[in-house]
């Protein structure tokens, strides 16, 4: 009888990042993907290619929450009788000026 026979080799674990559902899940695979890259069990041009794609389903997932969020407010403006109409999340109001008192110290210009 060989060795051979009596023991079996174990192959490298397969890196798994586990269900990605949700914004939580997506984060904690980012985490992951990290984590196995610092230690050497992934390689770190694979690994950066994974938290590549991660990064862009992390950022899908954040807008389609603003986005039910937005529909969310507009309802809850809606059944409350407000005039206000809550502007897109992802707007920026340029309408207001930006002041900024600035001083210096007991010194005056």
């Amino acid at each position: 009888m060989s060795k051979d026979s009596d023991q079996t080799d174990t192959a490298p674990r397969r890196f798994k990042l586990g269900p990605l559902g949700n914004l939580n899940q997506v984060t904690k695979g980012l985490a992951k993907t990290i984590r196995a890259m610092a230690d050497g069990t992934l390689d770190s041009q694979v690994g950066a290619r994974i938290c590549n794609g991660l990064g862009i389903m992390r950022a899908c997932l954040e807008t389609q929450k603003l986005e039910q969020l937005e529909v969310r407010m507009s309802e809850i403006s809606r059944l409350l009788g407000a005039r206000t109409v809550v502007s897109s999340p992802l707007s920026i109001d340029h309408k207001t000026p930006l002041s900024i008192n600035h001083e210096t110290n007991g010194s005056s210009h």
